[in-house]
C-alpha cells in the first residue's frame, strides 16, 4: 500500500514539476524579449533624431566606427565624424514622413551579442531653402547590425539601398 501511494505522489509531482516548467518564463526568452524590446527602442529612436533634427541622438547609439555599406562603396565613420554631416543634412530639410512600410524584422544571434533589423522605409522631404531644389520621395530598404557593447546594443553596421517612391 505504501508502495502504490509512493509511485502516486510521484507521478503527481512528476506531472506538477514539468507544468510548472513549461510555464515558468524561461531566462533566455525573457532576455531575447528584452533585448528585441530595446532593437525596436533604438530604431523608433533614429525616426524621432531625424523628425526633431537631433544627430547626436542618431549617432549616440553607434559603436565607436560605423561601417556602412552604400551607392557600390563601404565607408566607416565615427560618431564625431558621422554627427556634423548628419547634422547639415537635417538642418537643410523638412520631412514629412520618414515611416516604415512595415514593421521592422529584428532577429537576435543565438549568444545575444548581435542582431540586425531589416527596414522598409518611406522618406519625403523637402529641402528648408525652396531655391535648394525638389522635393525628394524615396523607398529605402536596409539592414542595420547591432553588437552589444557593454550590456547596450549599438549600431556597427548598416547597408542600403534606395529607389523612388511612387507614393
Amino acid at each position: 500500500m505504501h508502495r502504490m501511494y509512493f509511485c502516486a505522489v510521484l507521478g503527481v509531482l512528476a506531472c506538477s514539476s514539468s507544468t510548472a516548467q513549461r510555464h515558468a518564463p524561461e531566462p533566455k526568452r525573457i532576455e531575447r524579449t528584452a533585448d528585441h524590446a530595446e532593437l525596436l527602442r533604438l530604431h523608433n529612436r533614429a525616426r524621432e533624431a531625424h523628425l526633431s533634427r537631433r544627430a547626436d541622438w542618431l549617432v549616440n547609439e553607434w559603436t565607436d566606427s560605423l561601417f556602412s555599406v552604400s551607392h557600390g562603396r563601404v565607408s566607416v565613420t565615427r560618431p564625431s565624424e558621422g554627427q556634423p554631416g548628419f547634422q547639415e543634412y537635417f538642418d537643410a530639410v523638412e520631412f514629412q514622413a520618414w515611416d516604415d512600410i512595415v514593421p521592422p524584422r529584428i532577429r537576435i544571434s543565438a549568444d545575444g551579442q548581435m542582431a540586425y533589423i531589416i527596414v522598409e522605409k518611406r522618406v519625403h522631404l523637402t529641402p528648408r531653402d525652396s531655391s535648394a531644389g525638389e522635393a525628394e520621395r524615396t523607398r529605402f530598404a536596409w539592414l542595420s547590425v547591432y553588437e552589444k557593447v557593454a550590456g547596450r546594443w549599438r549600431l556597427a553596421a548598416i547597408a542600403s539601398t534606395d529607389r523612388p517612391d511612387s507614393l
